[in-house]
């Protein structure tokens, strides 16, 4: 008997206990992903159809013989195979003994199986013995002994621990950075940060701080997102705080505004019962965004679960595909059990996801942005402690950034008012004055590690209206320490 056969043969109870619990409380079906192809069985396919049917198209909640004899005579194919099977006594027996409390177990068990048809179908060989073993392992206990398994092999067959003289291509490396592939993704409309920092270069990290709601996604979209669509690149987004449709919501708000050039504010977005006007504007910033994302230049990737793990394998999933940016909104613990030196495993997560991205490894970039400690709020610098416990974790980056909103003492006639310059004249080396206007938000951007520049010695101000998803660079200033 060939393996995939047996695998059937012991994933079968499975399947029964899944499709009788649909049958019994079809409701469950909202909160699992689950398709025909998921199941072996010829009968609990039939069986697992009738009730996806009867619950997502026909929107019936309770699946008695009457409901569900009414579905079959619209479907006289399915309803000879149906009764081959022995109709719904076959349900009804199984329904009176299987209990509900066991549904997500039952679930976890059958994706588990499918994977091992997977590995079987890919030609990896699972023996007797291994099947057996597997009969108690987890779906990824099942991923992490194949991944040591492939990792041992590659590790052996070419080790990563290599030497070189220093004069190793040396000229190659001349011609490089006279093409200018040292520098990285600028910071749209923020070419002062882009200068200092060198931009969002290849093998590194770039860290994005801030307190809750002070607009640490907005930096994101406003200032990576143009610059990916701007220079051809593509990147994937992973969200651990907001969602698909606000994302989208937020990306049609920055068009409409950034590109289209029309005012459009986030609550008209929100509040719907959209005038002609408006309701044209959104359409013409989707028909921008389609026309850009022909090629899939942005993918987000919302985590029902933040793991660390997880995000390592998205990650090396799609640097196969050719992708170089990668972003991380927001860091956080992993979900689970909280211990209690849950920051010393913030520092070592992050140290994982830098052996990703770090030159020797994949050289790619990633911007994460991280929540500041609530002590911050009334901070004037920061500095690497505005993270708090966890504050290593800027160790592996390579840039890492903090924004606060600006004090309304810090305006012009204000007790603490901040001298702010931009460089101007005719070779931009012109010390100018910039007066803040009354009317218009402004923050200020703390650069607390830099590999590329200077870091604590200035600080860029940037306008912003986080209403309408606009952010542009307006000067520099130094920040007095707190006193």
């Amino acid at each position: 008997m060939s393996t995939i056969k047996k695998v059937a043969e012991i994933k079968l109870p499975c399947e029964a206990n899944i499709v009788s619990i649909l049958f019994k409380k079809p409701e469950l079906l909202s909160n699992v992903e689950l398709s025909i192809n998921d199941f072996t069985n010829n009968a609990w396919k039939v069986y697992f159809a009738i009730v996806n049917d009867l619950y997502n198209i026909e929107k019936k909640n309770v699946l008695d013989v009457i409901t569900v004899g009414l579905y079959l005579e619209k479907h006289p194919k399915l309803k000879t195979v149906y009764e081959n099977f022995g109709g719904y006594n076959t349900i009804k027996n199984a329904i009176e003994y299987i209990s509900e409390d066991n549904f997500n177990g039952y679930i976890s068990e059958l994706k588990k199986w499918n994977i091992v048809i997977k590995l079987c179908k890919m030609g990896i060989i699972v023996d007797d013995n291994k099947l057996k073993e597997f009969i108690d392992c987890t779906t990824e206990e099942i991923y992490e002994e194949y991944e040591c398994m492939f990792n041992d092999i590659f590790i052996n067959a070419d080790t990563d621990m290599k030497s070189y003289s220093i004069s190793y291509k040396i000229r190659d490396l001349i011609d490089e950075l006279d093409e200018g592939l040292a520098v990285g993704l600028p910071y749209h409309n923020m070419r002062m940060l882009t200068n200092e920092t060198g931009g969002q270069y290849m093998g590194s990290i770039t860290l994005i701080g801030g307190l809750s709601n002070v607009g640490k996604s907005a930096f994101l979209r406003s200032s990576t997102i143009p610059s990916i669509i701007e220079n051809n690149e593509k990147i994937v987004i992973m969200l651990n705080e907001d969602g698909l449709k606000k994302w989208q919501r937020e990306f049609l708000v920055y068009v409409a505004n950034n590109v289209i050039k029309k005012d459009l504010q986030k609550q008209t977005v929100r509040d719907g019962s959209f005038k002609n006007e408006t309701k044209e504007l959104l359409l013409e910033a989707a028909k921008w965004i389609e026309n850009k994302d022909k090629d899939n230049v942005i993918t987000i990737i919302p985590f029902k679960k933040y793991k660390t793990k997880n995000v390592i394998k998205i990650m090396n999933k799609y640097i196969s595909l050719g992708i170089r940016y990668f972003a991380l909104d927001t860091y956080k613990m992993d979900a689970g059990k909280v211990e209690s030196h849950a920051w010393l495993q913030m520092q070592q997560n992050m140290v994982e996801i830098n052996d990703i991205v770090k030159p020797e490894s994949k050289n790619v970039h990633i911007l994460i942005t991280f929540q500041l400690s609530k002590g911050s709020v009334m901070q004037r610098y920061y500095t690497q402690d505005n993270i708090g416990m966890a504050k290593n974790i800027v160790d592996p980056a390579s840039t890492c950034l903090m924004i606060r909103t600006l004090f309304d003492d810090e305006r012009p006639g204000g007790k603490r008012a901040l001298n702010i310059y931009t460089y101007a004249g005719k070779n931009g080396l012109s010390k100018v004055p910039v007066r803040l206007a009354d009317n218009k938000h402004y923050q200020i951007i703390f650069i607390v590690k830099n590999r590329e520049g200077a870091a604590n010695t200035y600080q860029i101000v940037v306008e912003h209206d986080l209403s309408r998803n606009i952010l542009k660079e307006v000067g520099f200033t130094n920040v007095p320490m707190d006193y």
